[in-house]
C-alpha cells in the first residue's frame, strides 16, 4: 500500500513539472548539456540560473564552480533528476536522442536547439536562447555587434584574391571538411576557398594523394591532441605543394571553431582570416 502510494506521488510530480515550469515568467534552474550552450548563457549574463554543466564545458573559467553532471555523451541522469532543473538545455547532433528521450520520460522540460551547420543557425539558436532566458535585448545587441565586425571583416577581403584551404580535422583516418560544414563557414568568410567544397559529405574522409592533387595554399590543422603536432611535421614531407613551399601550415585551436556561438564565431573567424590573409590582419604567430 506504501509503495503504490509512493509511486502515485511521483507520478503526479512528473505530471505537474512541466505545467510548474510553464507557469513561470522565465526558468530559475538551468542544466547545459553541450559547451557552447553554456558559454552562451554566460555572454548573456544568465550564468546565476545554470546549476549544472557537462565536463566539456571548460569556458568561462568560471564553469569550474558549477555541479558537474557527466559528459555529453553519458550525463548522469538521476544527478541531473536531483537537482530539479525547471529546463534542461541540450544540442542538437551533439546530445544523444535517448539521452533526450530519458530524460522527458522524467516529467523534465528540455529544449533541443537545432544543430549548427551555417553561421545564421547560431544566430537563430542564440536568439532562441535569449528569448527562453528572458534575455532577448542582450541576445540582440551580441549578434548585432558580431554581426557589425564580421561584415567589416568580410569588406576588408572583397578585392584580395582567395587562397586554396585543406582544412584537417582528423588524421587516422584523414577527414577535411565539405561545403556544408560549420568550418566551411570560417574559410569563405576568410577569403579562402576550401578545396574539397564539392564533396557531397560534411566530414569527407579523404586521401593524401588526393590533397596533393588538389595542391592547397594552405593548411590548416585543428587540433587533434598529441597527433597535431605530428601531422604537422608530416605534411612537410610534401615539398610539392604550395603550402609547403610557403609554410603555411597552421594549427587552430578546436575551441575557437567548433563551438557555435555568436562570440566564439567571431573569435575563430577573425583568427583564420589573419591566417589566410596576413598582408590584410597582420601576421599571427
Amino acid at each position: 500500500m506504501k509503495l503504490m502510494k509512493k509511486i502515485s506521488l511521483i507520478a503526479s510530480f512528473v505530471f505537474l513539472v512541466p505545467f510548474l515550469c510553464a507557469g513561470s515568467e522565465t526558468p530559475q534552474r538551468v542544466v547545459s548539456l553541450a559547451p557552447s550552450i553554456t558559454e552562451s548563457l554566460y555572454s548573456l549574463g544568465q550564468e546565476e540560473k545554470l546549476v549544472a554543466v557537462t565536463s566539456y564545458c571548460d569556458y568561462p573559467d568560471e564553469t569550474k564552480d558549477k555541479k558537474v553532471i557527466g559528459n555529453v555523451v553519458n550525463p548522469n541522469i538521476e544527478k541531473i533528476f536531483s537537482l530539479s532543473p525547471d529546463l534542461i538545455l541540450s544540442a542538437g547532433g551533439i546530445n544523444r536522442s535517448q539521452t533526450i528521450a530519458k530524460l522527458k520520460s522524467l516529467g523534465l522540460t528540455v529544449v533541443v536547439l537545432e544543430t549548427c551547420n551555417s553561421f545564421d543557425d547560431v544566430i537563430r539558436n542564440f536568439d532562441r536562447l535569449g528569448s527562453l532566458m528572458g534575455a532577448e535585448a542582450a541576445a540582440k545587441e551580441i549578434t548585432e555587434k558580431v554581426g557589425m565586425e564580421i561584415r567589416s571583416i568580410t569588406e576588408r577581403l572583397e578585392d584580395v584574391p582567395s587562397v586554396s584551404v585543406f582544412w584537417e580535422v582528423e588524421a587516422n583516418p584523414l577527414i577535411g571538411v565539405g561545403g556544408r560544414s560549420f568550418a566551411n563557414e570560417f574559410i569563405w568568410r576568410s577569403g579562402g576557398v576550401n578545396i574539397f567544397a564539392d564533396a557531397s559529405v560534411m566530414y569527407p574522409r579523404v586521401s593524401r594523394e588526393e590533397v596533393l592533387r588538389r595542391n592547397p595554399e594552405v593548411i590548416v590543422l585543428v587540433t587533434m591532441g598529441n597527433v597535431t603536432a605530428k601531422e604537422k611535421m608530416y605534411w612537410r614531407k610534401f615539398k610539392d605543394i604550395d603550402a609547403v613551399k610557403d609554410d603555411r601550415i597552421y594549427v587552430i585551436d578546436g575551441n575557437k571553431v567548433c563551438r557555435p556561438t555568436p562570440v566564439s564565431f567571431l573569435t575563430g573567424l577573425k583568427e583564420v582570416a589573419t591566417l589566410l590573409h596576413p598582408e590584410v590582419f597582420g601576421k599571427k604567430e
